[in-house]
C-alpha cells in the first residue's frame, strides 16, 4: 500500500510542477515577443540585449528574472521583470543551476520557449 501511495504522490507532484512551469513559460512567452516587437519598431541603431536569470531567494523560493538592457541617450539602462515561484515548481534541468546568486539560464529558456531573447 505504501509504494502505491508514494507513487501516487510522485505522480501528483509531477503534475503540479508541470502545471506551474507552464505558467512561467506562458509568462515568458508573453513578455519576450512584446519586448522584441518594441525594439523592432525602434531605429536599428539602438543597442539592446536581454537575458533570463534564476536565483534562490529564501527557503524553497526562487526568483526568475528577465533583464533587458538598452542604451538611452548614451547611458545603458536595465529593466527587470521578476517572477517568484517555489523551487519545487521549476523543472529539474533548471533546478540544477540554482544557487544563492543569479545564474544565467538564457540559453536553456531559448531552447525551452523556442524564442530568441
Amino acid at each position: 500500500m505504501l509504494p502505491i501511495l508514494a507513487g501516487l504522490a510522485l505522480l501528483v507532484g509531477g503534475i503540479l510542477v508541470v502545471t506551474w512551469w507552464d505558467e512561467i513559460v506562458d509568462w515568458l512567452k508573453d513578455i519576450v515577443p512584446k519586448i522584441n516587437k518594441y525594439f523592432q519598431e525602434l531605429p536599428q541603431q539602438i543597442a539592446h540585449a536581454a537575458a533570463v536569470f534564476i536565483q534562490r531567494i529564501n527557503d524553497g523560493m526562487v526568483a526568475i528574472r528577465h533583464k533587458l538592457y538598452y542604451k538611452e541617450e548614451g547611458t545603458w539602462m536595465e529593466e527587470k521583470t521578476t517572477r517568484k515561484v517555489k523551487e519545487s515548481e521549476v523543472p529539474q534541468f533548471i533546478r540544477d543551476k540554482i544557487r544563492n546568486r543569479e545564474e544565467n539560464i538564457t540559453k536553456e529558456m531559448e531552447q525551452e520557449l523556442k524564442l530568441e531573447f
